[in-house]
């Protein structure tokens, strides 16, 4: 009988060992999966604000004058408008872009 109790007892931790080495091993994918995740934001980050500092740049070309000289020491408004909502459509446009 005693051994009966012996060998239930070491049913039930093997079970409990494998349940929790299961759970050790789900927990380890997702800090590998937060990691890749992250890594992702990063670099999808850092490749929106190039592509948006080269819209910046492509609309500074195409406009008359120099448009951060016009914006920051002229306080031209209307360029300041045009620049700001020109930014905001490339920022769309590149999010929309990177999530599909």
């Amino acid at each position: 009988m005693n051994s009966n109790k012996n060998w239930r007892m070491k049913g039930y931790l093997a079970i409990a060992l494998m349940g929790m080495s299961e759970f050790a091993m789900a927990q380890q994918e997702t800090l590998n999966g937060f990691a890749a995740e992250l890594l992702s934001t990063i670099v999808y980050s850092v490749v929106g604000i190039i592509m948006a500092v080269a819209g910046f740049k492509v609309v500074d070309w195409l406009t008359p004058g120099d448009l951060a000289e016009e914006v920051a020491n002229k306080e031209n408004r209307a360029l300041a408008v045009l620049a700001g909502s020109m930014m905001l459509g490339v920022c769309i446009i590149i999010a929309s872009v990177l999530i599909s």
